[in-house]
């Protein structure tokens, strides 16, 4: 294992200086644990992963041997340093409340280090083929969602990492999300109707249903939905646009209730025990969060920072039962449940906030062209996904969340410039 550690670390830190564009199709292969053939999270020493942070640490290490690495925007550097500021109190809080060691807080912080691969690729910009990367994340949504849909025929034939015995569980499905905001630029823009792009966002969709997350699924089908109807060709938001959408919709969901018998009320069954806390899926959540609500309410306003499983705070906790939903204090289910947690009302408010900020800037005629508003769309979709979901928090929302926040800035996508006039969308490069 030590062999293939070395190994994984020679080969990031080479690319990372030599090669910056094929570092990061390096880094994104390694979140997807190399699509399912080798899982970086297995290389323990000591008892502690070091793959994923030893990854994080080369792609922040790669950037000091660029000229003149320190020059760059001062949005992207107030970007950077809250996110610092967040995982330095993060690390040194639980020392200071006597929750925790600083070794443990900083083995606990190992998902928030993903967020530094923006610094290096916000480096390295002029080294990065855009439009290979584009191609790249495409391909990629749909081999995932070629894996669920295997993996319903056999089991046996899906990638050892992402088989889980009874069930698939790919890395990550946020991939296949964000290749469908990728494909719909395409088809909103494209001067030819390709039935192809057509054909593999239905075979998306396909994947994301066989993932089994259904608010990601449902956010990705209204994303998609808005972008190429709501918005027009000018991607002004339609008012008329938006009502014929609406009288559509609705004209389709009575022609469905109308159809299938018993819809109706098998949905208004499910919307009551929603709304009564009688779903069962809703109220198991609340069981296993309620230690998590107790604890938070103890600590409001700036919470516990990041305490690991095995820290002196856990072992005071006093657990009830032995569900695999309550071994840890941060839950990867329960995304502001999470958040506050780390960083209290006060962190989680200035978190979503300044995060919003900045991820929903395709939405401003500044910087509104095709793929900016796509992925804008794609990144809101977290604010309502992160209810079930830690999106904000884990490696499988900040990820393909940064790559989407990277294509905002950068705007460099030479099919939409070919096909749509630049003085029409302004496609000028936000760096």
């Amino acid at each position: 294992m030590i062999v293939l550690l070395l190994v994984f670390y020679v080969l990031a830190l080479y690319l990372a200086v030599r090669s910056p564009h094929h570092f990061v199709i390096y880094y994104i292969l390694a979140t997807t644990k190399f699509l399912g053939f080798l899982d970086p999270a297995t290389f323990i020493v000591g008892g502690i992963e070091l793959g994923y942070f030893g990854l994080n640490c080369i792609a922040i290490f790669g950037t000091f041997f660029k000229k003149q690495w320190y020059i760059f925007s001062r949005k992207h550097l107030f970007f950077l340093l809250f996110i610092l500021v967040l995982l330095v109190f993060g690390i040194v809080k639980p020392f200071l409340d006597d929750n925790s060691s600083i070794l443990r807080s900083f083995i606990a912080s190992k998902d928030t280090w993903f967020y530094f691969i923006l610094l290096y690729i916000i480096v390295y910009k002029d080294k990065i083929d855009n439009a290979k990367l584009f191609q790249f994340l495409k391909t990629l949504g749909v081999y995932l969602s070629t894996i669920y849909i295997v993996g319903q025929i056999s089991i046996n034939i899906v990638p050892p990492a992402y088989s889980g015995g009874l069930h698939i569980r790919t890395f990550f499905p946020t991939y296949i999300s964000l290749a469908v905001f990728l494909y719909v630029v395409n088809i909103k823009f494209a001067p030819i109707r390709s039935l192809k792009n057509r054909f593999i966002v239905l075979y998306l969709f396909l994947g994301l249903l066989l993932a089994a997350h259904l608010s990601l699924t449902v956010m990705t089908g209204m994303g998609f939905l808005v972008y190429k109807y709501i918005y027009n060709e000018r991607l002004e938001f339609s008012p008329i646009s938006f009502s014929r959408f609406c009288l559509i919709l609705l004209f389709l969901a009575g022609l469905t209730f109308a159809s299938v018998q018993g819809l109706y009320q098998n949905i208004s069954k499910d919307v009551s025990e929603i709304i009564s806390g009688e779903d069962n899926a809703l109220s198991s959540r609340d069981v296993y969060n309620q230690f998590r609500w107790e604890a938070i309410e103890k600590k409001k306003t700036l919470g516990y920072g990041f305490i690991h499983q095995s820290s002196r705070y856990m072992k005071q906790i006093k657990l009830r039962g032995n569900n695999r939903f309550m071994e840890r204090f941060t839950v990867i289910d329960s995304g502001y449940v999470d958040m506050l947690i780390k960083f209290g009302y006060l962190g989680t408010f200035l978190f979503v906030c300044i995060l919003t900020i900045f991820y929903a800037k395709g939405f401003f005629v500044k910087y509104k062209n095709p793929l900016s508003l796509a992925m804008s769309i794609y990144l809101a979709q977290y604010i309502f996904i992160n209810y079930t979901w830690s999106v904000f928090t884990f490696a499988h929302g900040i990820v393909p969340g940064i790559f989407a926040f990277y294509f905002i800035e950068t705007s460099l996508w030479e099919e939409v410039e070919e096909q749509v006039p630049q003085s029409q969308f302004n496609l000028e490069k936000a760096l």
